[in-house]
C-alpha cells in the first residue's frame, strides 16, 4: 500500500502581507525537495482543490467562513466584521488567498482521514495542515481554519474510537484543546514551550483525562526531548492503543527559528517524528509552526523521508540541486543578513545538540508519570 503526499499549486508564491512571519515559501520548498532527491513517484502525489463551505461548517461557523470567503473576493471587510472574526487585524491579515489557502489545508488533512479510513493509504503527510489554533468562528494565531479539528471529527464520523493527536509544536495546540477536551475518543498529548503564545497548555490539565501537556524550558536540547519522548509520550501514548495517530509536526522548535527559544537540532525533531510514528500504522503527518524557511523545508521533506523508511538517505550532504533550490528561497530576516548560514542549506542534517538532561525535565517528566499513573 502506498503513502501519499498532500499538496496543492496555490501554495507556490502564495505569502501572508510582507514582513509578516509567514511572508515566506515552506510547502512548495518541501515538495520539490522530496521531489528532487526521487523519494516519491508522481502517483504519490495529489493535489487537493479547497474545500466547500458544506465541509467547513462541519466545525466552523458558516457566517465566519462566508465573511472569510468575502475577505478573499473582496481583499476587504467591513470593520464590524474584521473585529467579530478577527480577520484582516493584528497578525490575520488579508491576503490574496486567505480563504483557499486554509480551505486547501483543510480539505487535505480531511481527505487524509479518509483514504486511510477507506483502507487507500496507511500514511500521508500533508505539509499544508497543523492550523491548530483556529477556533470555530474567529481567526487566530495565524490560522483562519482548523484543519485538525476537521481531520478528528472526520475521523469520529467514519468509526475511529481511538484517535491520538501529538503536537510537537513549539506552541500549545489551544484550538484542539478547546474542543476535545474530556473526550472518551481523542487523546491530545502536546510537547511545547512554556511561556510562550498563546500561554495556555498548563502542566496541571495533565490532571484532565485526555489530556498530557508537557510545557517545556527554553534551550531544551536533544537529549531532553529524547528523554521526554521515550519516557512520557511513548507510555501514555502505548497505553491508549490508538486506531489512529495524527501528528502536528510543526518545525518552530528547531535551533534558528525565529518564532522560539527552543534549541533542538533536525537530527532530534526527525528522531522525535520517527519514534512517534511507530504508535500506530495509520498515521496522517501535519506541518504546523516553522518561521525559518530553510530548516522548515528539510524538516518537512524529511519527514516524508522518514514515512517511507528512507531514513538512510538523510545524510550529511546535500544534493546540488536542493542547495541550489534552498538558497534561493527568499527571508526578510535578521539572520540572514549577512548571508544564509551553511549549515542550513547544504547539509540535511545539523550539529547535534547533546547535552545532560536537567533537573527541570526530570521532575516534568516525573510529574506526568506520576498524574497519569504510568
Amino acid at each position: 500500500m502506498q503513502n501519499y503526499l498532500f499538496t496543492s499549486d496555490i501554495f507556490k508564491g502564495s505569502r501572508y502581507e510582507k514582513g509578516h512571519p509567514l511572508d515566506m515559501d515552506r510547502v512548495w520548498p518541501s515538495v520539490e525537495l522530496i521531489k528532487l532527491m526521487g523519494w516519491i513517484k508522481k502517483e504519490q502525489i495529489i493535489k487537493n482543490k479547497p474545500a466547500e463551505i458544506e465541509e467547513l461548517v462541519k466545525f466552523h461557523d458558516i457566517e465566519y467562513v462566508q465573511a472569510l470567503k468575502t475577505a478573499e473576493e473582496k481583499q476587504e471587510l467591513p470593520e464590524y466584521s474584521k473585529r467579530k472574526y478577527n480577520i484582516g487585524i493584528g497578525n490575520n491579515p488579508i491576503f490574496s488567498e486567505v480563504f483557499s489557502r486554509p480551505a486547501s489545508a483543510a480539505k487535505a488533512s480531511v481527505k487524509a482521514v479518509e483514504m486511510i479510513a477507506s483502507k487507500e493509504a496507511k500514511k500521508i503527510l500533508n505539509i499544508s495542515g497543523g492550523t491548530h489554533h483556529g477556533r470555530r468562528a474567529e481567526a487566530y494565531g495565524f490560522c483562519f481554519l482548523n484543519d485538525c479539528v476537521l481531520a478528528i471529527l472526520k475521523a469520529l464520523e467514519l468509526g475511529f474510537s481511538n484517535i491520538l493527536y501529538i503536537d510537537i509544536d513549539a506552541h500549545h495546540c489551544d484550538g484542539v484543546q478547546d474542543v476535545f477536551i474530556n473526550s472518551e475518543n481523542v487523546t491530545i498529548i502536546s510537547i511545547h514551550e512554556k511561556n510562550r503564545w498563546p500561554h495556555t497548555g498548563k502542566l496541571e490539565e495533565t490532571n484532565i483525562s485526555n489530556i498530557m501537556n508537557l510545557p517545556v524550558p527554553e534551550n531544551l536540547n536533544d537529549t531532553e526531548i529524547d528523554h521526554i519522548i521515550c519516557n512520557a509520550v511513548l507510555p501514555y501514548a502505548k497505553s491508549i492503543k490508538p486506531d489512529l495517530l495524527i501528528i502536528q509536526a510543526g518545525a518552530d522548535m528547531l535551533k534558528g527559528d525565529p518564532q522560539s527559544r527552543i534549541s533542538l537540532s533536525i537530527n532530534s525533531y526527525w528522531k522525535a517524528v520517527k519514534d512517534i510514528l511507530s504508535l500506530c500504522e495509520n498515521s496522517i503527518v501535519l506541518g504546523g509552526g516553522g518561521y525559518n524557511p530553510y530548516l522548515t523545508a528539510k524538516a518537512w521533506a524529511g519527514n516524508w523521508a522518514l514515512l517511507n523508511d528512507k531514513v538512510e538517505f538523510l545524510s550529511d550532504e546535500m544534493k546540488p540541486e536542493c542547495y541550489d533550490l534552498l538558497k534561493s528561497l527568499k527571508w526578510n530576516n535578521s539572520r540572514v543578513r549577512n548571508g544564509i548560514p551553511n549549515s542550513w542549506i547544504n547539509t540535511w542534517r545539523d550539529e547535534i545538540n547533546n547535552d545532560k538532561v536537567s533537573h527541570n525535565i526530570l521532575a516534568l517528566v516525573n510529574k506526568v508519570l506520576k498524574i497519569k499513573k504510568i
